[in-house]
């Protein structure tokens, strides 16, 4: 796992500025404490960051250039199946001079070309040239695992796996994006292609960017969707054949993602999934494998750390655990704030960060759940949305009803959630359900009225508008897991979990993103997903005789991290020093008055504010550290 940075030119033996290249790959070193380089050929100039996992030699070095002199590479990520693309090559004659899966795709793209990025399963971003054919190809994964920006200026185009890379390499002052901010103020993070900087922006998962340069035009295509899957079958699988398929492709994945020269843990939470994995990686691991979980100063009595504990138990690993405290956090907040380069409000990125800094002394990969919960239906609005056509002609008497009721913290979570229920659009229920912000209460408030008067006519659902038009023959259960992996996967959950690892210098691999495992789940119809109310129920069947039913069946505490509480106690002093050095700088992009009755109600308990408070702490750290 490593860092990538770059730059493309329409010119051939370009000035690329080594400075710059430097003073970039220092800004992601982070991502790749072991190794570095960097390497010019033609009309590109292509850095690297290493984090040795694969083949710790000096063979694995990047940028890696073919003895042609026309293919040269920058790569992050990790490929599971490249001894099989590497004996499939060297059944076609061609040799290697290394053992890592970086040589496996240069030489696989020579043979295969474009046709290789679908063949790869792993997560994966990096940029790849073809010089004899005038081509220069940046790729990224399935489903958006690893991060891969670009920046386009005229006759140039930079690359990085970080948007601070970018900036030091171009040396432009890229100006901020504002147009974001709806969406942002809604989901705590931009969605799909959007960043916070002009021009900027992410290459889509399943996606490559092909640029040409004799002409320098540059055309994004699509190597992998779901639309490109096989059509289900008329007649659905037996539960009994799906179950068996689903722990046998599970247990095959975890397999494949144990393969590492470094020593490999796993991320145990307690829950199914993280449980699962230890089970599976207990049994093939080899030897005695790590497992680490994490608590809070504040679970409010509910804690999955003895679940986890038990689980570690049963199947006799080396169990770490790590307690976190509000006390502390101050400076965590401000470098997480400057990983992601936006204001990214997932705070599960601060036990993950604290965690990694712990586990990174024991071993260099971890393993971990995510995933399940979107594949396999694990949240409550998948059974909701099955029972969408009651809900239609409920909701709107429920909005109605709730307004009689006393105004507690109740009150704003039911009419949040009606409300949501009672929108007409597919588009606007999905994203409404993804977000604790309610249209009643406009998110947009928090800014202050100029700021508002440049975000008129910006939606804050396009990209959840854009994902119903592309499933649109789908049922809205079938639509709602669709999108889940297209947008919320990799825009928050990935990006939470690559910022806050590779911070530490530590690499997370995620077996249900298995590629045999995600397309035969993905073509299983949601009505077989979502039976009889229970979550995550092929799942759980599926594992019946590999985890104990009380962990399967038993009742499921959640991994909150208390940031409510944190906002009224351990950081409170910290929020309002922000308010004010921003006030002091004459900020005028938020509306202080509104804020301030934002925390007078959340302080008071009158009413539940704490995503949004946590929202805006994040973008006052992200503001100062832009003047």
């Amino acid at each position: 796992m490593c860092g990538v940075v770059g730059v493309v030119s329409q010119l051939s033996h370009f000035d690329h500025n080594a400075e710059r290249m430097q003073d970039a790959l220092k800004t992601i070193s982070h991502r790749g404490p072991d190794d570095f380089g960097s390497q010019v050929l033609d009309h590109c100039a292509f850095g690297h960051v290493r984090l040795s996992i694969l083949d710790l030699s000096k063979a694995g070095h990047q940028p890696m250039v073919d003895c042609d002199k026309e293919h040269m590479i920058t790569y992050n990520g990790e490929i599971y199946n490249f001894k099989d693309l590497k004996s499939d090559l060297q059944s076609k004659s061609i040799s290697f001079e290394s053992n890592s899966d970086t040589e496996v795709i240069l030489q696989g793209f020579k043979y295969y070309g474009t046709r290789l990025f679908e063949m790869l399963d792993g997560m994966f971003a990096f940029a790849i040239t073809d010089l004899g054919n005038k081509k220069v190809y940046l790729v990224r994964d399935r489903f958006g695992i690893k991060p891969l920006y670009y920046y386009q200026k005229q006759g140039l185009l930079y690359f990085s796996s970080e948007i601070k890379a970018i900036k030091a390499f171009s040396g432009d002052s890229i100006k901020q994006d504002l147009s974001v901010l709806p969406e942002w103020s809604y989901f705590g993070a931009t969605l799909r292609e959007n960043t916070f900087y002009k021009h900027v922006k992410k290459l889509l998962p399943g996606h490559f960017l092909e640029i040409d340069l004799s002409s320098f035009e540059i055309e994004k295509k699509k190597y992998w969707s779901i639309e490109r899957l096989p059509r289900k079958k008329t007649t659905p699988e037996t539960d009994a054949n799906v179950t068996k398929t689903i722990c046998n492709l599970l247990e095959q994945a975890v397999v494949k993602q144990l393969v590492s020269d470094v020593p490999v843990g796993v991320s145990l939470s307690g829950g199914i999934d993280s449980s699962a994995i230890t089970a599976f990686a207990s049994r093939h691991y080899g030897k005695k494998i790590k497992t680490f979980s994490v608590g809070f100063d504040y679970d409010k009595g509910v804690s999955e750390l003895p679940k986890a504990k038990r689980i570690a138990k049963l199947f006799q690993t080396e169990h770490h655990e790590f307690r976190i405290s509000g006390y502390d956090l101050t400076d965590t907040i401000e470098k997480l704030v400057k990983y992601h380069d936006s204001p990214f409000a997932d705070a599960a990125n601060i036990p993950l960060y604290l965690m990694g800094q712990q586990v990174k002394k024991d071993v260099k990969v971890v393993l971990q759940g995510d995933g399940g919960d979107e594949f396999f239906a694990g949240y409550r609005r998948y059974k909701t949305l099955a029972k969408r056509s009651y809900w239609k002609h409920f909701a709107p008497a429920g909005v109605l009803l709730n307004k009689l009721l006393p105004k507690n913290k109740s009150y704003y979570s039911r009419q949040r959630y009606l409300n949501a229920l009672a929108a007409k659009d597919d588009a606007e229920l999905m994203a409404l359900l993804l977000t604790v912000e309610d249209k009643t209460y406009d998110p947009l408030n928090i800014f202050s009225k100029e700021t508002k008067k440049c975000l008129v006519g910006v939606d804050p659902f396009a990209a959840y508008k854009e994902s119903n038009c592309r499933f649109e023959e789908q049922n809205i259960v079938q639509k709602m897991l669709y999108t889940d992996t297209q947008i919320i996967l990799p825009d928050i959950f990935f990006e939470k979990v690559d910022r806050s690892t590779m911070a530490c210098g530590l690499e997370v691999r995620v077996p249900f993103l298995d590629n045999e495992l995600t397309e035969y789940i993905l073509q299983i119809p949601s009505d077989q997903k979502v039976k009889k109310g229970v979550k995550k129920r092929l799942l759980k069947l599926a594992l019946e005789g590999v985890l104990p039913k009380e962990i399967l069946y038993g009742p499921k505490t959640g991994f909150g991290v208390p940031y409510q509480f944190w906002i009224k106690g351990p950081l409170r002093e910290m929020f309002y020093d922000l308010v004010q050095q921003l006030k002091n700088n004459n900020c005028d992009l938020l509306n202080w008055e509104y804020i301030e009755q934002l925390m007078k109600e959340h302080l008071l308990g009158e009413r539940e504010n704490g995503f949004m408070l946590w929202k805006i702490l994040n973008l006052m750290v992200w503001l100062l550290g832009e003047k």
